[in-house]
């Protein structure tokens, strides 16, 4: 499966049912070739902001985006771990906080 298709599939919560679709997504997206550390750091921060995007969605499915939220936390720990410089502390920094507002505006729809 083309990985924009799965990242279609999980942003719109196709299969709600299915929480081994993120497994699959960021195992096949972080597989490949060599990437420079910008590239790693550009990589991750996508994963979170798509996973970001899918949890604060009201329309997705709410199992759906409590296995989201369940999962956010791998391209953050992904961004630590490569994490080199004081900038790049300071945006994980902000992605965490950036998690817990968006997080606290939607949490009564994530109980189901």
């Amino acid at each position: 499966m083309e990985l924009a298709h799965v990242r279609h599939k999980i942003r719109c919560g196709e299969e709600p049912d299915n929480p081994l679709l993120i497994n699959h997504w960021l195992t096949e997206e972080n597989q490949g070739p060599e990437s420079t550390r910008d590239e790693l750091r550009q990589r991750y921060e996508s994963q979170f902001t798509l996973l970001l995007e899918t949890i604060i969605d009201e329309l997705v499915p709410a199992n759906w985006r409590c296995i989201c939220l369940d999962n956010i936390n791998r391209p953050l720990q992904s961004l630590k771990q490569i994490s080199d410089s004081m900038q790049s502390d300071e945006q994980i920094q902000y992605l965490l906080r950036e998690l817990a507002v968006q997080s606290h505006y939607v949490r009564h729809s994530l109980r189901f």
